[in-house]
Formats: structure tokens, sequence, C-alpha cells
């Protein structure tokens, strides 16, 4: 079963001042399983997150923070990409390709305004 839904984020868009900021989001696992989860920056010179990856367990919510270092605006984006928990080292899980009943990713906007 692929489940694209199986994480969700609210607020599932950043917006962050060009000169820089943070941004609070909440991350849900809607899914029927524990699953690991890495996050991917299209800019990390300008992106970082306070978690680059872990576990989530069925039903849990962690809060994450998207801090932004003042830079030029342009389309970025961070993706979650997650699959099934299957061994005690979450990031393990995505070296070379994810793999499980469930995997997918959640795409975040980031939009960084004058």
């Amino acid at each position: 079963m692929s489940c694209s839904f199986a994480i969700a984020i609210t607020p599932d868009r950043c917006n962050i001042s060009a000169g820089g900021g943070t941004s609070k989001h909440k991350m849900v696992n809607q899914c029927d399983r524990k699953l690991a989860f890495k996050v991917r920056s299209s800019n990390n010179s300008n992106y970082s997150v306070n978690m680059i990856g872990g576990f989530i367990d069925v039903a849990e919510t962690k809060e994450f923070v998207i801090t932004r270092k003042a830079g030029k605006p342009q389309p970025d984006k961070l993706l979650i990409c997650f699959c099934d928990a299957t061994g005690p080292d979450a990031l393990e899980h995505f070296k070379g390709e994810a793999k499980g009943e469930v995997v997918g990713e959640t795409l975040i906007k980031l939009s960084a305004a004058e």
C-alpha cells in the first residue's frame, strides 16, 4: 500500500521574510504504523530545520521549526520523506532506496518575501 497522505504537515506552506526568521509547523502520522522520516531541503544555505529525521508513531504529532537566514528569495521546498520503520536508526532507512509497504513524501513550499 502506497500511502501518500501518511504524514500531514500544518501549515503546509512556510512564509518567512527574505531577511530571515522562523516558522513553526506540526507533523502528524495519519498512517496505521510507525514511520521513519527524513527532512530534505532544496536550499540548505538559507534554510534549516531543528530535526532532520526520526521516528513518528501512529497518531503522534511532532512540532518542528524551520529557520531561514537572510538571502535572496527564490522558490524553495522541503520534502518530508517517510517509510515503514523497520530498524533502530531512522536515517538508515534513507540510504539507498526507502523500502516497505508505506513509502512517500510530503512537500512544504518555502516562500521568502522581500
